[in-house]
């Protein structure tokens, strides 16, 4: 799908009622818990829809090419209304919702995944980079390869806050219900569990269980959430990050490879279907070509093949603006 808006695009606002009405119709099983997620109508005045909505797509290391876009909102300075995010998309939406610019992070960034892979005596060496390996840990026999804690400490440590209510823009994180098979939305109360669950891509990291419930990587059910930012703003953004694939690689995939790119795979359908349905006044796909899950040892490369969604970001908000 190439880099530009979807002829489809409703010029007229923004109406998540709408979208969640035909998503429902089309069978996209796109459903907002309620014992999770504050909805329009439920105690609380409707929103004024003004501003910017952005979502934060999943994607793994080419998640990374989120912090290109961040630091284009903040060149124009241009503060989001409202952020919704899906795993990967989750951690930096809520890094940034807390005050953390998108030039810091890509500082952070670049001071942890920029290293040589040399992990575990090379058996992920394929897919990841040594830095990340500073903050995981192996998690076998808890139902994933990898314990996140690590990360989630950077989290912690980073955004200084505790609860949804404390951060500086409001912030929607997308998990998955295991068991009911439907998606979840956090927007209140305790961060990290929120964050954990959307973060948890089965095999590699273990399933969450909270309250009851049995939670995982919220790119499942809705990769790129911007639905959940229409009844909030004027002019909503999609940042898509799932990356290519060369289409003349013929290599032979790895276990880990076949397991991981299928998600993608599907990922990528979900997408396909909700762009028919409806997409978001501005779409972004950055051009991040070969690049698998936990190759976030390519920073560099991701973020240099961002940098033309970064401007075209840019140039599209100011002429909207």
């Amino acid at each position: 799908m190439k880099d530009t808006n979807n002829k489809q695009r409703n010029t007229t606002g923004c109406s998540r009622r709408d979208f969640l009405a035909a998503a429902g119709m089309a069978g996209a099983g796109l459903v907002a818990w309620p014992g999770f997620a504050a909805h329009a109508g439920e105690g609380k005045p409707e929103a004024s829809r003004t501003g910017v909505g952005l979502a934060l797509g999943a994607g793994g290391a080419n998640g990374l090419a989120h912090i290109a876009v961040l630091e284009a909102l903040d060149e124009i300075k241009v503060r989001p209304k409202i952020i919704a995010g899906s795993s990967i998309g989750a951690i930096l939406g809520v890094l940034y919702a807390s005050g953390i610019s998108g030039r810091e992070m890509r500082e952070a960034a670049l001071e942890i995944f920029d290293s040589q892979p040399s992990i575990w005596g090379g058996w992920l060496e394929r897919i990841t980079g040594s830095g990340l390996l500073d903050m995981l840990r192996p998690g076998l026999g808890e139902g994933g390869l990898l314990d996140p804690e690590g990360v989630l400490d950077f989290v912690r440590e980073k955004i200084q806050v505790q609860d949804f209510e404390e951060l500086q823009i409001p912030l929607k994180v997308v998990a998955t219900d295991f068991w009911r098979r439907e998606q979840v939305v956090f927007d209140s109360g305790e961060i990290i569990p929120a964050i954990e669950a959307s973060m948890a891509v089965p095999g590699l990291f273990a399933p969450v269980r909270y309250q009851d419930r049995l939670l995982v990587d919220g790119a499942i059910v809705n990769p790129v959430p911007f639905d959940l930012v229409l009844d909030s703003c004027d002019i909503s953004v999609a940042v898509d990050v799932s990356g290519k694939s060369s289409p003349d690689n013929k290599e032979r995939p790895s276990y880990l490879d076949t397991i991981f790119a299928t998600f993608e795979i599907m990922q990528e359908s979900i997408m396909q279907q909700k762009l028919r349905i409806y997409s978001p006044d501005i779409y972004l796909r950055p051009e991040v070509v070969d690049v698998r899950l936990m190759q976030f040892n390519k920073i560099k490369r991701i973020l240099k093949e961002a940098e033309p969604a970064r401007e075209r970001l840019k140039e599209e908000l100011e002429r909207l603006l």
